[in-house]
């Protein structure tokens, strides 16, 4: 049985949905003071147009300007050409991040518990996992007549095993609401938000709850009531149990959920195997390399596909759970046959059917890297944990004691060559560097620049940090 445990404090809530073995799939975080914004809708204010970057930024009340990509989406290229001042309805489909502001789009979607509404779209799209032919047509048949509104919908896997009337209350609730939506943008000012998504416990109801039982454990009795209110006023919630836990011990710890955290932390993710995948992050991609380590069974094109495949079920995880997204490569250890390399795409392919989040394999790149996409909403795991390191600037290194030294002396001789050493010189670094100024190396320099050096260790100071002060004569 699935379960989801949640533990809350005022500061934040962390919900973690575990499978039957209880094996960490989805972690979530929630900050009060951290803002979300996808899929809310803005009645924006077009601010500047760039038609050599085919984009737009649009006003939409939050300070930095949204971007709109005007290639993406079927009702954004049917506006056609947009004016500055011009007013527009959009929707957040990725937050704030990384200095980049938000983007939007005019596509609007609305959710429900068993399908997307989508007012500019036109027809219907039933999930793969329907596959009996009279329930299709049954569903097919209760949207004829919204879909003769001009309007379409996306069929969730939940509407397989839902009652008639809980999918015709649903789709009747979204249309409600999208009418809703157009009567607000014709009153409301402009530049305001008109429509945000659901609160939390809504949305994890709906994103996480399957056709399968669950249960959901809290150690909060707020939580408790507020998910018991929704799942009595929900359709196809009877299989959902949840229980108030009132313990002294961190229930993340009682369920091994922290240790399972930690993991997350860590650039190296061990395989059942004995080989690892070291993952790194760039501003533009995250690369992942696949190690076969200290594993050495069979010969090396069994070996190859062995970590491969369970690479392949390690990457689809942490995918997830770090919450990465953008491009992604992956550098799986090199197999001769091409049916082996086949075999590996094609259960990629399927692993990351299982993500909610839209998750392509493209395939493999000339050089032999798989690469795959991961659409971006949030921030990941990485930056919502972690800020960049002031030491190191998010490059992950710092420069040696001896490239310091030797910054130290280069700088020295450009003052005296250029007649501004006019003092004796007072030298202050990181200890690390002060072991560079040997005895030897003070009394070159002073027969050098003819000037008296002395060098003073600081603990506090950082390593590539250093100061040259004149002591006077």
């Amino acid at each position: 049985m699935k379960r989801i445990i949640i533990t809350t404090m005022p500061e934040e809530s962390r919900i973690a949905i575990t499978d039957e073995a209880g094996v960490l799939t989805d972690i979530l975080y929630e900050r009060p003071e951290a803002t979300h914004t996808v899929n809310h809708i803005y009645k924006g204010v077009v601010r500047n147009v760039l038609p050599g970057m085919a984009s737009a930024f649009v006003d939409i009340g939050r300070g930095q300007n949204a971007y709109l990509n005007l290639k993406h989406g079927k009702q954004t290229r049917e506006m056609g050409k947009l004016f500055v001042g011009q007013v527009i309805m959009v929707q957040a489909v990725k937050e704030e991040m990384r200095g980049k502001g938000i983007r939007v789009s005019a596509d609007i979607s609305l959710a429900g518990r068993f399908m997307v509404l989508l007012p500019y779209s036109k027809g219907i799209h039933i999930s793969k996992k329907i596959t009996e032919t009279a329930r299709r047509q049954a569903l097919e048949s209760m949207a004829a007549p919204y879909l003769a509104r001009g309007c379409g919908f996306i069929l969730r896997t939940a509407a397989a095993d839902a009652k008639e009337e809980d999918i015709a209350a649903d789709m009747e609730f979204l249309w409600q609401t999208w009418e809703q939506l157009q009567r607000r943008f014709a009153v409301a000012k402009n530049g305001t938000e008109i429509y945000s998504d659901a609160d939390v416990w809504l949305r994890l109801l709906r994103d996480y709850v399957g056709r399968g039982e669950t249960e959901i454990v809290a150690d909060d009795e707020a939580v408790v009531q507020r998910l018991g209110e929704l799942c009595r006023n929900m359709a196809a919630m009877s299989n959902v149990v949840i229980r108030y836990v009132e313990s002294k011990e961190d229930i993340f710890k009682h369920y091994e959920i922290d240790t399972q955290i930690e993991a997350l932390v860590s650039n190296r993710v061990e395989l059942p195997s004995g080989g690892f995948l070291q993952i790194d992050y760039t501003e533009a991609l995250t690369v992942i390399d696949v190690n076969s380590g200290h594993f050495t069974g069979g010969n090396p094109g069994e070996t190859a596909r062995i970590v491969n495949m369970e690479a392949a079920d390690a990457i689809c995880r942490q995918l997830r759970l770090r919450d990465i997204g953008g491009i992604i490569l992956c550098d799986f250890i090199d197999m001769p046959k091409k049916e082996q390399r086949e075999a590996l795409i094609a259960y990629l392919t399927k692993q990351v059917r299982y993500d909610r989040v839209k998750t392509v394999v493209c395939g493999i790149t000339s050089l032999g890297l798989v690469e795959m996409t991961r659409k971006r909403e949030r921030q990941g795991l990485q930056s919502l944990l972690f800020d960049t390191c002031s030491h190191c600037g998010g490059s992950g290194t710092v420069l040696s004691a001896q490239t310091v030294y030797l910054q130290i002396l280069r700088r020295l001789r450009q003052l005296s060559r250029s007649g501004r050493l006019k003092t004796d010189i007072m030298i202050t670094v990181h200890p690390e560097v002060g072991t560079c100024f040997t005895k030897g190396v003070l009394k070159e320099l002073r027969q050098e620049l003819q000037r008296d050096i002395r060098v003073e260790c600081d603990a506090v100071l950082h390593r590539e940090a250093y100061s040259l002060l004149a002591v006077n004569e």
